[in-house]
This record gives C-alpha cells, sequence and structure tokens, in this order.
C-alpha cells in the first residue's frame, strides 16, 4: 500500500534490491507505505535509501490486518547534497516490549520533506522469522511419514512429504535478510 504512485517510479522499485530505482511521491506530506512481511518476523534492524527525506516515522503491527500499529522509530534526517543518498538505518531495541514484538506489516511514514517530491531507492529490512506454532503439530506428524498439503503447510506443496532436514533448512532461511514484496 502507497498512499501516492508515478507508474514510472512505481512501489516495487523500494524491494528490488539496487539503489538505482526507485520510488517517488507525488503528493503532499505525510507520505506512507506499508510492507507485508510473507510471516511473522522480530525485526532486529532496517536500513532505507532515500532523498529529501526529512523526517521518517516507522510502526509494526503483528496483526493479520493493517491496524493498530506500534510506533518503533521516529527520526528527523538532515539533507544531502546533490544527489547523494540518504542512508538511514537503526537497530530495534528489544528493551522497549512494543519493539521486541513480531512484525507482519511495517509502516513507513515520511512525515515531510526538503523538496516538494521524495524518493526512496531500497529498503532492507533483517530479522527472524517467528515459528509458526499452529504448523509444529503437522511438522512433527510429517516426521512420522504422514503427507502433509500445501493448504495445511506452510513448508511443503501437496503431496510432498516434509522431513526433518528440510525443516532445518527452512529454519535456517528464517534468520537471513528478509526480501519483502509490496502488497497489492
Amino acid at each position: 500500500m502507497v498512499t501516492s504512485a508515478d507508474p514510472r517510479f512505481p512501489a516495487e522499485n523500494m524491494l528490488d534490491g539496487t539503489t538505482k530505482s526507485f520510488w517517488v511521491s507525488t503528493g503532499l506530506y505525510p507520505q506512507e507505505f506499508i510492507i507485508t512481511l510473507p510471516t511473522l518476523y522480530v525485526i532486529k534492524k532496517i536500513t532505507i535509501w532515500s532523498m529529501k527525506v526529512a523526517g521518517w516515522t516507522i510502526s509494526r503491527t503483528g496483526s493479520e490486518k493493517q491496524f493498530d500499529f506500534d510506533e518503533v522509530y521516529s527520526e528527523d534526517i538532515e539533507d544531502t547534497p546533490d544527489s547523494t543518498l540518504q542512508v538511514t538505518s537503526f537497530t530495534v531495541s528489544y528493551s522497549d516490549v512494543h519493539r521486541a514484538a513480531a512484525a507482519k506489516h511495517i509502516k513507513f511514514s515520511i512525515r515531510k520533506g526538503y523538496s516538494d517530491f521524495v524518493a526512496v531507492h531500497r529498503i532492507a529490512i533483517q530479522g527472524e522469522a517467528v515459528p509458526d506454532r499452529g504448523n509444529e503439530n503437522e511438522r512433527k506428524k510429517s516426521k512420522k511419514g504422514s503427507k502433509t498439503s500445501g493448504a495445511d503447510s506452510d513448508e511443503g506443496s501437496e503431496g510432498e512429504e516434509v522431513d526433518e532436514e528440510e525443516s532445518e533448512e527452512a529454519r535456517d532461511r528464517s534468520s537471513r535478510v528478509v526480501k519483502v514484496k509490496e502488497r497489492d
């Protein structure tokens, strides 16, 4: 979800892993966008590459719906000369219970800018997937040789047997950098 869009500079550009492409705002402030993660994640670090942003507020919610966001970060950003990218990076503190809570959706609010338009070139979110307690019993069954279906398990497709090695591999993947897609 984004509050403004220019088809020449779509929101997907923030998530393509490069700083060469970007999303650009097209309206008044504040500007907001929400990134939906594939599952619940405990966020450890967020880095943003942008231009002409004067103030960020970042919030998160663990709810499936995009409501009841808790603020985890807010900062005014210094302008950079010419066309130098602003790099804003912060580590989430676990001293605050809201900051330690898992996130399903992350809302990025641009409160103000140094220009009529701002650009966000890249967003990098690092964290760890929260184990899905609802699927633990299914995984235990699969270790005993039962079949799982794609509708009942997040770790296999219909008719595939999920073994311990695959589950271990999935846990290993969960500690890597989260690659996210924009929610339609």
